[in-house]
């Protein structure tokens, strides 16, 4: 009577035991894909605002000009297009320090005697 307790506590225990690890593991990936979601839902809410702001901007007849004006680059009557050219990057060569004129003088007193 007592092996089979002892049998049935065990199996029991070991059902338990495997019971646990399932949720545990469960839970793991159901956080993991909550995490996920969440990630891509706040990437999308970023981006809805972004576009929000484009359409905004798009409907502005100002801007919508301006846009078209840039991109084929037009003028209006009486506008003067001032274009500016990229600097070109100038190389300096360094060059060495002149030797001061007291040295000089020492320099040629020391070798004189």
């Amino acid at each position: 009577m007592i092996l089979v307790r002892k049998i049935l506590l065990y199996s029991v225990l070991v059902f338990l035991i495997i019971s646990l690890s399932k949720n545990i593991l469960e839970y793991r990936r159901n956080v993991s894909f909550y995490q996920d979601y969440k990630q891509e839902y706040t990437k999308e809410k970023k981006r809805n605002i972004e576009l929000k702001t484009k359409m905004a901007k798009a409907k502005d007849i100002d801007e919508f000009e301006k846009i078209v004006r840039n991109k084929l680059n037009l003028q209006k009557e009486n506008e003067t297009i001032l274009v500016i050219p990229n600097p070109t990057p100038t190389v300096i060569l360094p060059t060495a320090t002149p030797v001061p004129n007291y040295r000089k003088w020492i320099n040629v007193f020391s070798q004189g005697s």
